[in-house]
């Protein structure tokens, strides 16, 4: 077995404790305020954030935790609640927007979506939704948000909406089903299971939900590649069941901490991450988004990410 192997399946039990002069995420805090186009915004527990009403004008009104936001785009992450008998009529946003339903059920027209139900419309695409029983919802917005009555869309709307996907409409594969992003081979029988449900060939963005089994990273082990890692492109995660603790390089230094079922990150392009500190004691599912010209690149320091090839 080579030897960075070894050391991924031995020690991952003991990675947090492993760090040096390292820290922990409680010992660090980093609030989901802080900019995430530039700093890294992670280990976020959406219960200690507090709800804000959010308003628009035409809509019924809701409450919100923002987990995280970017100053120069207007970009942001929210975690919604939406209450029983709430409706969208017909109308369209500014900005790019990806729901994904993390409790309760949301209908699309005619078609009922429970818990895990996906939805992406582009900016000036016209939709609406409600829900019966109440529902809590990420959106995604790729700038600010706002809202337009409408019953058609914007004229010049660019299209790939998606409509409303169900959990068990999207089948379960293989990593290979993603956009290559490394020069490194996916292992035939990968124990990954990876649910697509948005790749966008024009930007290159892609939005999946993860699988893996506990123990050492298994998407590390494929290839035994380094250590760290570290990608062109920002990152972005929600926890939807398990655990996962992992490693990140900051300014501060290596900081690790474990998330639960909603904790949050939003990666910054070029921070390595990883470590011997990842690892799951029991399995994880993660829902993921992936910003335009990913690659990862690997090393096997903190300080020296991209040291080895790609």
């Amino acid at each position: 077995m080579p030897t960075s192997k070894r050391l991924r399946t031995g020690l991952s039990l003991y990675g947090a404790l492993l760090l040096g002069t390292g820290a922990l995420a409680q010992d660090i805090r980093i609030p989901q305020s802080r900019d995430r186009s530039s700093e890294f915004v992670g280990f976020v527990a959406p219960r200690n954030l507090h709800l804000r009403p959010l308003i628009f004008a035409g809509l019924p009104p809701v409450e919100f935790k923002q987990l995280s936001f970017d100053e120069k785009t207007g970009a942001r992450t929210l975690l919604v609640t939406l209450p029983a008998g709430w409706k969208q009529p017909s109308g369209y946003h500014g900005a790019d927007l990806e729901m994904f339903v993390v409790e309760g059920g949301i209908s699309i027209g005619d078609k009922p979506m429970g818990r895990y139900a996906y939805a992406y419309y582009p900016a000036g695409t016209a939709h609406s939704f409600g829900t019966k029983e109440g529902a809590t919802v990420l959106f995604f917005w790729n700038g600010a948000p706002d809202y337009t009555a409408s019953a058609t869309s914007r004229p010049g709307a660019k299209p790939g909406a998606i409509d409303g996907l169900a959990y068990h409409d999207v089948p379960t594969a293989t990593p290979n089903v993603l956009p290559k992003f490394r020069d490194e081979p996916i292992m035939k029988n990968s124990p990954v299971h990876v649910k697509l449900l948005r790749s966008d060939p024009a930007t290159g963005e892609v939005t999946w939900i993860a699988t893996s089994p506990g123990g050492y990273p298994v998407m590390s082990g494929e290839g035994d590649l380094p250590l760290w890692a570290t990608s062109k492109s920002w990152e972005e995660g929600y926890m939807l069941a398990g655990d996962m603790t992992i490693a990140e390089c900051l300014p501060e230094g290596q900081v690790a901490g474990t998330y639960a079922p909603n904790g949050y990150f939003f990666r910054p392009a070029g921070i390595a991450h990883g470590g011997l500190s990842q690892f799951s004691d029991s399995y994880s599912v993660w829902l993921y988004r992936r910003g335009p010209g990913s690659w990862k690149t690997y090393g096997n320091s903190c300080a020296e990410p991209s040291a080895q090839a790609k």
